[in-house]
């Protein structure tokens, strides 16, 4: 017999006070449901068949809050004064999923049930409110419960799906990225089709590039970092001259004119590796534009001699002097991966690139952990692992050996990466255990809090692609 396995609300009582905003948004028109301290929030459901031993409560955040902080997630019978579950939440990311474990007492032999949510402290936390209209894998950011007893989804039946969209920027180019790995081996048309899906929620065939920054903002046409620009390399995959790749690239030659380079106006950092030099170089291989090249390698150049020092690999280097996040290892992710596709893209690949690659990969190697992962800096084993920063390291030696830029070796340590992350999947196949989106500082990256991030499918996913032979 057939368990069901999510259960969707029948019913939801919830405030949307729009005011605390701050003038953020959500996402196109899905509704939005706010928790609070001075209300709580109801869930109904009233079709629970079945005997339910493993339930969690699952729900998508949907709104950065205007002031970050911890809260608390208390869980109640409707009605009634005692909590029956919690959950702490530091720094909410938009798209973030949250699993909050129950009781198994509260859904064995019911076939309805009434949930009240309330926030611990002042303030609110948003997540996407229940939707009869949201498909194609929107769905699963709605509030539901998940028999997790049941067999675990495939990481592909996430990442195959608009269930893996994020915000636009780098977040979102992360898992373009993935599915246009798995795309090119011609035997996943289902990656080609998310790929116009994910796109198309951008109104990729409108015109105007309409999406929410990371921190919530709704914009238009409009382009603030140069974390914002690594998705455009797989709009100029279908297709180069689309307007969107010109605004890309009209951004760029604003940021030379202004810091001399493409550069946010204060830093360099090592984002800008994977997210500005990557998709620079395909789109002047797509389009015939040579001089961008040039311009893609030198920008690679400059961020290793700024970020890698003689005592670590910093993500920022700042017009002061100051550098930050030594060894953090999503900040040698970001380099490792940029070096890899660029190189990949080409013509001649350059020796200078192919030796700072080899600085970069054994610097990880070095540092790699018995269990296949990276700490979080990677130097300090006492901190917990980044699974996201991890499979990230992992997928670029991937990529690396099989385009024959590193020796055999960093296959196998790619393989062990890969063997750790897979134990950590969900049951509806993301990957937990990822160091907070850097919001907090450094405190809260070095703590021991750690999230489900969608990102993280499309750093999983290079990983899986890079190593699916073996």
């Amino acid at each position: 017999m057939t368990i069901q396995k999510r259960f969707y609300t029948s019913s939801a009582q919830y405030d949307c006070p729009t005011e605390a905003l701050e003038g953020r948004s959500g996402p196109k028109t899905r509704p939005l449901m706010a928790l609070s301290h001075q209300a709580r929030t109801r869930l109904t459901w009233t079709d629970l068949p079945g005997c339910r031993e493993n339930v969690e409560l699952v729900m998508s955040f949907v709104v950065e809050p205007p002031k970050h902080g911890t809260n608390r997630i208390f869980v109640f019978f409707a009605g009634r004064a005692d909590a029956i579950a919690e959950l702490e939440v530091i720094c909410s990311d938009p798209y973030q999923v949250i699993s909050i474990p129950l009781p198994p007492k509260v859904l064995k032999d019911v076939d309805a049930l009434s949930l009240e949510l309330e926030l611990g402290s002042e303030g609110y936390l948003w997540f996407f409110a229940p939707d009869d209209t949201a498909t194609g894998g929107l769905e699963l950011h709605l509030p539901h419960l998940l028999n997790a007893a049941e067999e675990h989804d495939s990481f592909m039946d996430r990442l195959f799906s608009l269930a893996s969209l994020q915000t636009f920027s780098w977040k979102e180019g992360c898992v373009l990225d993935a599915l246009q790995a798995f795309a090119d081996m011609g035997e996943y048309p289902q990656a080609k089709e998310a790929i116009r899906a994910h796109l198309e929620f951008y109104n990729f065939s409108g015109g105007d590039l309409e999406y929410e920054t990371p921190r919530s903002f709704r914009v238009q046409n409009e382009l603030d970092t140069i974390e914002t620009t690594l998705p455009f390399a797989h709009v100029a995959l279908i297709d180069p001259k689309h307007p969107w790749v010109d605004m890309a690239m009209d951004f760029w030659r604003q940021l030379m004119a202004e810091n001399g380079q493409v550069q946010d106006e204060e830093m360099i950092s090592s984002e800008g590796a994977y997210t500005v030099a990557y998709p620079m170089i395909l789109i002047a291989k797509l389009r015939g534009e040579p001089e961008w090249e040039a311009i893609a390698e030198n920008l690679l150049v400059e961020t290793f001699t700024r970020l890698v020092q003689p005592e670590g690999i910093y993500l920022r280097h700042y017009t002061d002097g100051q550098r930050t996040h030594k060894n953090w290892v999503r900040g040698l992710c970001w380099q490792m991966l940029g070096h890899v596709q660029v190189i990949k893209q080409q013509s001649t690949p350059s020796d200078r690139l192919k030796k700072q690659l080899t600085v970069l990969a054994e610097f990880a190697a070095k540092y790699q952990l018995e269990n296949g992962l990276w700490a979080c800096y990677v130097d300090e084993p006492e901190v917990l692992p980044d699974n996201s920063g991890s499979v990230g390291v992992a997928a670029a030696m991937g990529m690396a050996v099989k385009e024959g830029f590193l020796p055999e070796e960093y296959m196998e340590r790619a393989l062990r990466c890969r063997e750790a992350a897979r134990a950590c999947l969900t049951p509806e196949g993301f990957l937990y255990g990822c160091s907070q989106s850097n919001k907090g500082g450094e405190a809260l990256q070095r703590s021991d809090y750690r999230a489900t991030l969608p990102y993280a499918l499309g750093l999983l996913g290079l990983l899986e692609a890079a190593t699916i032979s073996d």
